[in-house]
């Protein structure tokens, strides 16, 4: 069994990988519930290099059967190729 190795991705390189569909969240994931004003804080964070923690990210060659867009952006389906499915944040 291979053991989960973590990674560090930049900002840029993430959403780079959901443009193009090679990261998801699959529909079981919970709906969103964070305030404006705490996505605010994160984004900052984010621009700033500070730490955020880590996401879960499970990648497969299998395709859901349904998946759940961001925002009302529709991105690419890349059936057949290994897909990163969000677990957890």
């Amino acid at each position: 069994m291979k053991l989960p190795e973590p990674q560090t991705r930049t900002f840029s390189s993430l959403i780079s990988e959901i443009e193009k569909g090679q990261i998801k969240i699959p529909q079981f994931q919970r709906d969103f519930v964070w305030e404006i004003s705490k996505s605010a804080k994160l984004i900052d964070s984010v621009v700033k290099g500070y730490p955020i923690g880590e996401f879960i990210l499970w990648k497969t060659n299998e395709q859901l059967r349904s998946i759940r867009n961001i925002g009302r952006l529709n991105f690419p389906e890349k059936a057949g190729e290994n897909i990163e499915y969000v677990l957890d944040r």
